[in-house]
Order: C-alpha cells, then structure tokens, then sequence
C-alpha cells in the first residue's frame, strides 16, 4: 500500500467535503488482465550436459602414471585399465595418447554380443552403476550398442586365469625337423609392411576426426593415407580408392602391413566404407569410428568378420 497524503481543504456553507478514497493497490496479474496481457510462461532452466566419459592426453616428456593418476586425481590403474595399448606403467611414450577417466574406475569399448549385465559382472560393478553414470547416456541395460564407449565407475580388471604348469615331457631322441624358413615377399622386398604395422601402433589412442589425416587425429583413410605417405608411397585418400590402389591378396596369405577393407559399415554408395592396417596375429588397427580413437580389433568378432570385404597390399 502506498503512503497516502492528506490535502486538507476549508469547508463551504453550501457543501459537505466529500471523503476522499483511498487508491487501491491491484496485483500485477490483474492490471494484465485487465490490459488483454497474458503473463509470459517460466522457462525451465536447461539440463546441464552430461560429464565426459574420458579426456584425451598427449604424453609429455617426463610424464609417469602415478605422476598423471595424481593430477587427474585418479588412481593408476583406472589409467592402465583403460588404455590395453599400455604394457605397463614403464611403457609411456611422448607424443602418445591416453584416455584417462574423470573418475576411477574403466573406460570399456563395448564389443559384438556384449550385454551390460556380462559388462558389469566381467568388472565387478552393479549394472544399475553403469546405468545411472551420467556421461553413459544409458536408459536401460538394453540401450547399449556396439563400438560404443561406456565408463564402468569402481570397475576392477578380472586377475588373469592361473595358466596350469604343464607336465615334462620326454626329450625326443632326434631332434624333429625344422620347417623351412619362408622365403622373403617378393613384393615387399624391403620389410614394407612391417614398417607399416610398427608406424600404425605408434598411432593408438589417437581421436578418431571426420576428414582428419594425422599426425594426431585420423579418420579411417587418413590413417592409411598419413602411414604409407611416411613411407614414400603416392596413396590415394579414400577407402574405395585405397582397395583399388591396393593389390588384392587372399586372407589367409595377409602379411603385417596389408590393408584390410570393410563394406556397408554404414549407408553409403559405395560399397567399400572402411578400412585398416593388418599387425598380424589376426588384429588390424584402425580408426574406428567418430567419438572413438585409433585402436586395435579382432577380424574374429563377429561385426568386423561379417562386414568384411577383402585384404590388398599396397603396390
């Protein structure tokens, strides 16, 4: 209520002084309506984003696990754990990239046939753990789908199956005859491939960037493309253009070095969509996909064997 002021005024014979009428203070909402205003509507605040599953860390000179497990806060092991690139906590080297977790626990790459049930008693967690971590971008165990990286908070890796000693056996009383070393490749006469190989893990842990073509980020043709133009060799850009550049080999004569060439990974009109650099021992490295790094896959998991198109070796 405002403060009123009285204004006094003489009487008159002829007149009674009227009272005055003291004004009336009317809500907000009613002199809107009264005007035709309707009231704005309040908009909710927004969500914030979800954490990040993971940072990506180029290895400085100098740098230790236990030195980075202390700067991020973590533990050492939630940044072996989640790096299988690593042998052990000796084995960094500049130049190379890390994932590391925002908090303890696994940065787990899901793979063809997993279920998060499998995911959670494989790393000792509740399911509903992995559910309800925020960067995960889980509904339900069913929501999960392949190639996707998910953050297991508190995972432990499974100790390794204790390898039973085996029983001695009698020394032969020859020696058993030695097989013939196979002769060098003609077409690689200069140890190519293995060149290759070795400069492609040098790659791991690298982010997978549409349209990136090194030295820190690749997509899948740009990591061809940036190994073999550091070797010297005219490659072309493109996965399709790479499986006609390359001479085609059979599977099983593939060698360290070969590129290996995938169809229909995704809707294109073209039906070589992807592509990566054999190591041998049935492992191909590859950038695999965007939200994803550079990294090695089994040609035995089920997705990468039914999508495969063939193998070729660079002329």
């Amino acid at each position: 209520m405002l403060p009123l002021t009285i204004v006094s005024t003489p009487p008159t014979e002829t007149a009674a002084p009227l009272p005055r009428q003291s004004p009336v203070s009317k809500p907000a909402e009613s002199i809107m309506a009264a005007a035709g205003i309707a009231p704005a509507e309040t908009q909710p605040a927004p969500a914030p984003p979800p954490p990040p599953v993971y940072l990506i860390y180029t290895v400085q000179d100098g740098d230790t696990i236990e030195g980075l497990a202390a700067t991020y806060g973590i533990s050492a092991s939630s940044i072996l754990w989640s790096n299988l690139q690593l042998e052990s906590a000796d084995s960094l080297v500049p130049g190379q990239y890390l994932r590391v977790p925002t908090s303890d626990g696994i940065i787990y790459d899901v793979r063809p046939g997993d279920t998060l049930s499998d995911i959670a008693a494989r790393f000792a967690v509740d399911v509903q753990a992995i559910i309800d971590f925020p960067g995960n971008n889980l509904t339900s165990a069913d929501s999960i789908a392949e190639d996707q990286t998910i953050f297991i908070p508190g995972g432990t890796m499974p100790a390794p199956a204790a390898t039973p000693t085996p029983e001695p056996t009698p020394a032969p009383t020859s020696p058993p005859p030695q097989p013939l070393p196979s002769p060098p490749s003609a077409s690689d006469p200069s140890g190519l491939g293995a060149q290759a190989a070795e400069l492609v893990r040098s790659r791991i842990g690298a982010p997978y960037v549409p349209g990136a073509a090194g030295p820190d980020a690749f997509d899948c043709s740009g990591l061809i493309f940036w190994v073999y133009s550091q070797l010297g060799l005219q490659v072309p850009r493109t996965a399709p253009q790479q499986y006609a550049w390359a001479t085609s080999v059979e599977p099983s004569q593939m060698q360290p070095g070969d590129l290996v060439f995938f169809q229909n990974t995704f809707s294109s009109s073209d039906r070589i969509t992807h592509v990566g650099i054999y190591v041998g021992g049935g492992m191909v490295v590859m950038a695999v996909d965007n939200g994803d790094i550079v990294r090695g896959v089994s040609l035995t998991e089920s997705y990468w064997s039914d999508h495969f198109a063939g193998a070729g070796r660079p002329p």
